[in-house]
């Protein structure tokens, strides 16, 4: 029994919703709460509904049952909720003061976000939203408030940390995420983009441009270090997205410069570019993600799309933008072009192995389709890997295309022949496209996402919608397939289907992945997709 001395202490309530706790984590629960001197209860959440002002929640989150869902949503908003739950069931609960991977659990993490839910009690730690929360919040603030900075966060995981181990790679992230925060400006709304990428909206810049949040760069017991953009002032919504784009170039540049790696022409004699990219080309640094593709009418996953990374062992992850222009002037483009290929072709053969046959697509530069041997190189791997031509795709620009026309557009003839797929990747971006459309051998186009992601907020008769649905109906009459990248809600969704688009890409669905993640997603026999926040799509 408790005593109503101790009733007046903040109570701590240990629930399962549609099942009880596990028996380990009610064991590791208990050892916490004696070790803190915290009064708790353990039980099913039925029976504390509604739960009182001033008690705190752990909760194992259901799986299946939508009113369970609801109940945990409403506690999350009124009282400081721990969240213990699967991984795709995060995004039900964006209200959540801490949420727990079940997945991932072991008593160092569990009493972690113990300390957190406490801090949370205490106000000494801001909201960390997924990122469609984020999105739809900015979206009602910026009405209002007409003093908004926007700064990004890029969190770079020590080679350590994105080893074999995952409970060390959870661990770090908790830790860092705590930092962010715990020392964010007070009225900061703090957003979840990627795993290591976070944004923030304040009206204190001199807060924001101020070293708020400790990089630990030198600091070897921290397996992360953390880059900083400068605040940006956003003016209104259509902002973020040029704001965004401008913070992670300043910070990959910064990155860069820190490292050594940029700032200077390269040479094949003294540059430190070359020599880092050989080694991580011997050192097998680098490694390919995949994003997912699916047909607009049906929902089902038809092709995915090969993404290149560089997992440097100071840095961190590296994406291409900072480092291909690089492998251009180092003349490695070619090598590493060649390895993401076969790269790609041996993920295929694994997929199919799992009965599923999907189209991937492959980024291509200028320099590889510009060798005169290129198209010979491309079906000979085809025949290496006993790949059918049509199960891959080229992704070229048209500056790609057109800068050796010449050479270029023989490969691509060839290549078209003999069934590979050519797309015509950013289309809408350059000055020329649509002079050149007509003349390139080309299957199919990708509307950038500079087009497609801002749809959903558009009205129906905006200049905007008029250009993409002329661009979708060009393509339509010319017989090309229409791709769309960017796909960031359901309202853009709705719009592409209805203009007719044949296939999308985007975070709505999925994000880039890793091969087995890749594989155990394709290998979902439901047809109908789902997006993250458990609704059911159009489909």
């Amino acid at each position: 029994m408790i005593s109503t001395q101790e009733e007046s202490k903040p109570v701590l309530l240990v629930l399962g919703s549609e099942r009880a706790l596990p028996e380990f984590l009610v064991d590791w629960v208990q050892q916490e709460c004696e070790r803190s001197q915290q009064n708790f209860r353990i039980g099913m959440l039925d029976a504390f509904i509604p739960i009182p002002d001033g008690h705190m929640v752990v909760v194992l989150a259901p799986h299946d049952n939508p009113t369970m869902r609801d109940h945990i949503q409403d506690i999350s908003t009124h009282v400081p909720t721990l969240i213990i739950g699967h991984p795709e069931d995060r995004a039900f609960y964006p209200e959540a003061s801490v949420w727990l991977d079940l997945t991932h659990m072991t008593p160092h993490v569990l009493r972690h976000g113990m300390a957190e839910l406490q801090a949370c009690i205490a106000g000494h730690l801001r909201p960390l939203l997924p990122r469609q929360t984020w999105m739809l919040q900015f979206r009602n603030r910026i009405k209002t408030d007409k003093q908004i900075y926007l700064q990004l966060v890029s969190c770079r995981w020590r080679p350590a940390a994105a080893g074999d181990s995952a409970e060390l790679r959870f661990a770090t992230q908790q830790s860092f995420e705590h930092q962010l925060r715990a020392n964010a400006p007070e009225d900061a709304m703090i957003g979840k983009l990627l795993d290591d990428q976070f944004v923030i909206i304040s009206h204190n810049e001199k807060a924001l441009s101020a070293h708020w949040l400790h990089s630990f760069a030198d600091n070897m017991s921290f397996l992360w270090t953390a880059f900083l953009s400068s605040p940006v002032k956003l003016d209104g919504y259509d902002d973020l997205g040029e704001a965004l784009q401008y913070c992670v170039r300043e910070i990959e540049h910064s990155r860069m410069m820190q490292s050594g790696l940029g700032g200077r022409s390269l040479n094949h004699n003294d540059s430190g570019v070359v020599q880092d990219l050989v080694r991580a080309l011997r050192g097998k640094e680098f490694y390919l993600d995949f994003q997912p593709q699916f047909d607009t009418s049906t929902g089902i996953m038809v092709g995915a799309e090969a993404l290149l990374r560089w997992l440097h062992p100071n840095l961190g992850i590296i994406p291409p933008t900072t480092f291909i222009r690089d492998a251009e002037m180092a003349g490695l483009i070619r090598t590493l072009g060649s390895w993401a290929l076969r790269e790609t072709l041996s993920t295929w053969h694994k997929l199919n192995d799992q009965g599923i046959s999907l189209r991937m697509a492959v980024n291509v530069s200028f320099p590889e389709v510009a060798d005169p041997d290129y198209a010979d190189k491309v079906l000979a791997l085809l025949e290496e890997f006993q790949v059918p031509a049509g199960c891959l795709e080229l992704e070229l620009t048209e500056t790609a295309m057109m800068l050796d026309a010449s050479v270029s557009l023989r490969n691509l003839r060839l290549l078209k022949q003999a069934g590979v797929h050519i797309v015509l990747d950013d289309f809408g971006t350059g000055f020329s496209s649509l002079s050149h459309l007509s003349d390139l051998p080309i299957t199919g186009i990708k509307l950038d996402r500079a087009f497609v992601t801002p749809l959903s907020q558009l009205e129906d008769n905006s200049k905007q919608m008029h250009i993409v649905a002329t661009m979708l109906d060009l393509a339509q009459r010319l017989e090309l397939e229409t791709t769309a990248e960017g796909i960031e809600d359901q309202n853009c969704l709705e719009v592409i289907h209805a203009l007719g688009c044949d296939r999308i890409q985007g975070y709505f669905y999925a994000q880039p992945m890793s091969v087995d993640k890749l594989i155990e997603r394709a290998c979902v026999s439901e047809a109908v997709l789902c997006d993250y926040s458990g609704q059911q799509s159009l489909f």
